[in-house]
């Protein structure tokens, strides 16, 4: 502790109600009075061409229907064009140099046959930098797609969420270690990023088959480990290289009643296409599923605080922020009751929060406290999986 230091970070609970225009006016106006952020969100204008544009616009449309006009909304309310929001260049990537990975995340599913109350339980905790991440948890409400809650990703996007029909969704990134061969492996297509295929799935699927449905049609541009689950007691493991996807399916009459994953691929089938893991991924994915093991079955929302709240090497919670790797968030979601848990900043230093869809708090402020610290040479050493 004797390199750490204390800060605090201000996060925002957003409440955005309204049509997808309206919504789009609102998140404009939340930054107008900031010129840095204006700047950074409004800096997208000539990265692509115009046929692209065009292209990327049409893509929009078919597989994320009202994005066009939230974006248009923001665009308004900055009185600039809407092709200079980066979120499009950022979300729609052309096949060539993969871009560096984000979500070095650890997140799980919790069956009802193995939860204290018969409940379907989701958890995951997010690690990354705090000087790049929108620190913004969104209650969005917009006509015509389903309300959700979850965390924004360039302000469009959602790194999680959980929508009012008890489907939840969250991502680790499925990285390449650096050291391994040439780093980040070459994007094989043009595709969405994973902020932008959490949003559709929050925005218009109602259970697993229908989230799974639709990423079997939307283009994909990433390495990406998502976990989709809903309230009837179904959840599925997609984990995502490049072209290569594969697909691990639960339900009431499976063997195993819960799901998890952190940095690394797991199903048989996906570890050649990348077959290594940073250790701290490897040993993450050992706490995960040995700690879900031993509470088995009487899972809880403690059980999970409880993982979320313990320090790696003894948990998934870890201080690294300056690496890209300090505990930003944690969140519970209670698929059964549509209850969320939400913990801004590590859980060992804040307080947990109750938020429902039903009735949704007002947008306000939350401070939270984070200790940074250097992570130990160990931390990233590579290893093969087997």
């Amino acid at each position: 502790m004797s390199n750490s230091a204390t800060e605090e970070l201000a996060f925002t609970h957003a409440v955005l109600e309204g049509t997808s225009y309206e919504v789009g006016y609102l998140q404009g106006a939340a930054i107008k009075d900031y010129p840095q952020a204006v700047e950074f969100f409004t800096s997208g204008e000539g990265l692509f061409s115009d046929l692209e544009f065009a292209g990327v616009i049409d893509l929009f449309d078919d597989f994320c229907p009202g994005l066009n006009e939230e974006i248009e909304g923001f665009a308004d309310c900055l009185d600039v064009s809407p092709e200079q929001a980066i979120y499009y260049a950022s979300t729609y990537l052309k096949a060539g140099p993969s871009p560096e990975e984000s979500g070095n995340c650890s997140h799980m599913a919790v069956l009802p046959s193995i939860s204290e109350n018969e409940h379907v339980l989701v958890g995951r905790s997010y690690e990354f930098s705090d000087r790049i991440d929108d620190l913004r948890l969104c209650t969005t409400r917009i006509k015509g797609k389903a309300d959700h809650i979850g965390f924004s990703t360039f302000f469009f996007g959602r790194s999680e969420g959980m929508n009012e029909h008890g489907l939840s969704t969250t991502m680790s990134s499925a990285r390449v270690p650096v050291g391994v061969g040439e780093g980040m492996q070459p994007l094989p297509q043009s595709g969405f990023q994973s902020w932008a295929v959490l949003r559709a799935v929050l925005d218009y699927c109602k259970n697993v088959e229908e989230a799974l449905a639709l990423m079997d049609e939307m283009p994909l541009c990433c390495n990406l480990n998502l976990i989709v689950a809903d309230r009837r007691g179904k959840a599925a493991l997609i984990e995502i290289s490049g072209r290569e996807k594969a697909v691990k399916l639960l339900d009431a009459s499976s063997e195993e009643q819960f799901l998890c994953s952190t940095n690394h691929l797991t199903i048989p089938s996906m570890v050649p296409h990348i077959p290594y893991a940073m250790k701290n991924s490897a040993l993450r994915q050992e706490i995960l599923e040995s700690s879900l093991q031993e509470a088995s079955p009487e899972i809880g929302p403690g059980t999970l605080s409880r993982i979320f709240t313990q320090k790696y090497p003894d948990g998934v919670c870890c201080s690294y922020y300056d690496e890209f790797f300090g505990t930003l968030r944690s969140l519970i979601f209670d698929l059964t009751t549509g209850e969320t848990r939400v913990c801004f900043g590590p859980p060992a230093l804040n307080e947990w929060h109750i938020f429902n869809l039903e009735n949704p708090s007002t947008s306000g402020v939350y401070q939270a406290k984070i200790v940074k610290e250097k992570a130990e040479p160990g931390f990233w050493e590579i290893v093969a999986l087997d």
